[in-house]
């Protein structure tokens, strides 16, 4: 398998990484050792997991143990990463250190993860000398920890406070060909020389490994799983993808661009499906897609205008309904996967329409995505639905 060098850490990572949180909920520990063994003996080389991914870590300390244990590869060939979050009580950081550490049996870990900090503000305090970041330091000046990064899912301009602090190594991000609104923290990330691994690009892609017959359609030859991960190996800053297959059998979609080298006849081909998939893109959604520039943001009612109107697009385009209502459902329930408000809380405050390149009228289109993705019809915009009612007042009087 193809490796790329992972930005400062200077570690050859392969191509696609094995993600194992799956094994904390899903997998049993026999299919958890059989994923990992397989995973390995195909060229993958990174491996990661999370101190809150349920049974996770043990699972894959057993795993490890067998590997280095029955000497089938050499320790030093194995990149693991874990990931805490910063907590306000450094003395539960550590405590979960602790945990992490000794559950995954290694004399060090390779990559130590804050996860899911969206901005620097969120985590000024873990940021102290005096506190998670002072005591991850003196970890590294142990040698029990080499490198450090962090995993997030929250909005670009809050990510990028966090790249620019340049206490971090790598980054750990959603960014795919159907949600591209990353771009220019995956830029900023390259510059400084980050490791840049991108988590999840077929379950939270857009549910690629289930994909529409219309998307199956625009991608052929490709399977849609193949097109994004080669979309997305193309950008020579990404470094690696992971997969969380909960089977061996699983790996087989995930590894297909595996050693794609973006050049010859590949690279052709990807070239002919990735103009056919923006053509229709663009002529689904017509005059109103949302490109993902974020300049819309922020939004005074919390509202993640790109996010949505992306969600919008996809639906529209390759009629990925059923993914894009299962998110939309999620929205306004405070979770950092899916952050902000749903489109109904919309004031026309007009905050967002100057500062839209494409001229779109964002508030109308909020309410569209709210109808589609909330009940599956889209009717009038809810202020033109308080006008007929005055209307009716006004008759009636």
């Amino acid at each position: 398998m193809i490796k790329r060098r992972f930005g400062k850490t200077e570690m050859m990572v392969s191509q696609i990484s094995l993600g194992c949180m799956r094994w904390g909920h899903e997998n049993g520990e026999e299919d958890s050792l059989r994923v990992i063994l397989d995973a390995v003996a195909r060229g993958i080389n990174h491996i990661e997991t999370a101190r809150g991914y349920g049974e996770s870590e043990r699972r894959v300390g057993q795993a490890l143990k067998v590997l280095f244990g029955e000497k089938k590869v050499p320790r030093e060939s194995i990149y693991v990463t874990t990931k805490i979050g910063p907590s306000s009580d450094v003395d539960e950081f550590k405590r979960n250190w602790e945990k992490s550490f000794n559950l995954l049996g290694l004399d060090y870990i390779d990559n130590l993860d804050f996860h899911g900090p969206g901005s620097l503000e969120q985590i000024e305090a873990a940021m102290r000398p005096d506190h998670c970041l002072g005591f991850v330091r003196e970890l590294q000046d142990q040698g029990l920890l080499r490198h450090f990064g962090f995993s997030t899912h929250g909005y670009p301009k809050g990510v990028m406070s966090l790249v620019d602090t340049r206490e971090f190594d790598s980054i750990n991000l959603h960014y795919y060909f159907f949600n591209q609104g990353m771009r220019e923290v995956v830029k900023r990330a390259w510059e400084l020389d980050m490791g840049v691994f991108i988590i999840s690009p077929s379950a939270q892609g857009g549910k690629l490994h289930q994909p529409t017959p219309a998307l199956v359609e625009a991608c052929d030859p490709l399977h849609p799983v193949t097109f994004n991960h080669m979309w997305l190996l193309n950008h020579a800053e990404v470094h690696t993808l992971s997969c969380g297959p909960s089977t061996p059998a699983e790996l087989d979609r995930n590894l297909l661009a595996a050693d794609y080298s973006g050049s010859g006849a590949e690279r052709e081909i990807f070239n002919q499906v990735a103009e056919r998939v923006e053509r229709i893109y663009r002529e689904k959604t017509g005059d109103n897609f949302c490109t993902h520039c974020n300049l819309c943001l922020p939004c005074p009612e919390d509202i993640n205008i790109p996010g949505l109107l992306n969600w919008r697009n996809m639906a529209m385009g390759f009629e990925m309904d059923e993914f894009t209502r299962q998110r939309y459902s999620r929205v306004g329930q405070g979770g950092a996967w899916v952050p902000g408000e749903k489109g109904s809380q919309c004031t026309r405050c007009g905050d967002c329409l100057p500062r839209c390149p494409e001229n779109l009228d964002i508030p109308a289109l909020l309410w569209e995505t709210h109808e589609r993705l909330e009940t599956g019809e889209v009717g009038k915009p809810m202020w033109e639905h308080e006008g007929d009612l005055l209307k009716n007042d006004l008759k009636q009087s």
